[in-house]
């Protein structure tokens, strides 16, 4: 993804639904994942944000920018 946001902005969500994250087992291979992603040659070019800065990234632009505002 990181290659392909050359061309244009991409979004990538992760959902750690307690369901299935909640189990112990599970934990160290979301942990290896994070790290992977955290530790990538190219980390400085992903913004992490959570569910809310973007919220409130968008209630802030100008209306007509993103559709129905």
């Amino acid at each position: 993804m990181i290659e392909q946001c050359r061309a244009r902005p991409l979004v990538m969500n992760l959902s750690l639904h307690p369901y299935i994250f909640g189990q112990p087992f599970r934990l160290h291979g979301l942990r290896r994942a994070l790290a992977h992603c955290a530790q990538h040659a190219s980390r400085d070019r992903v913004s992490w944000t959570r569910p809310c800065e973007i919220a409130h990234y968008c209630y802030e632009l100008a209306p007509g920018i993103i559709p129905g505002s």
